[in-house]
């Protein structure tokens, strides 16, 4: 599946609506639109995806939004040429690691961070890695 080719499809469209993702494995993780989410998401998504990824989760929080592409990118200080710029990696990448779902027309943020792979955990520093206080 091309992550990217689905992001610039999306964000090539007048209009598209982002929705919350709920999924009942990850319910008992981190909220996405937390600052304990940004800390550990950060080494792993990177920092254009988790701010992508904590912010649409706070607004999904009261319900599904509609973006314009244009301003989608502008909100979070991404090339304004949306299909093909920062905003497209940073939402393809959020589908590749699994934390979005890209549709034809809606974008699904997942609003818990699901338990991560040992991989990524061995990929964050050391200070994040082995605070016992985030090792759920």
């Amino acid at each position: 599946m091309d992550h990217h080719q689905l992001a610039a499809s999306l964000l090539s469209r007048p209009s598209f609506e982002v929705i919350a993702w709920v999924d009942p494995v990850c319910d008992s993780g981190l909220p996405t639109d937390s600052d304990e989410a940004l800390v550990i998401l950060c080494p792993v998504l990177g920092p254009s995806a988790t701010i992508v990824l904590h912010r649409l989760a706070r607004y999904t929080s009261s319900g599904p939004t509609t973006w314009d592409p244009i301003v989608f990118a502008a909100t979070f200080g991404l090339s304004k040429n949306a299909p093909t710029g920062l905003a497209a990696k940073a939402v393809a990448r959020l589908a590749r690691f699994g934390f979005a779902n890209i549709g034809s027309t809606t974008l699904a943020v997942r609003t818990h961070v699901p338990p991560l792979p040992q991989r990524w955990l061995a990929a964050l520093p050391d200070y994040l890695r082995d605070d016992p206080a985030r090792a759920a």
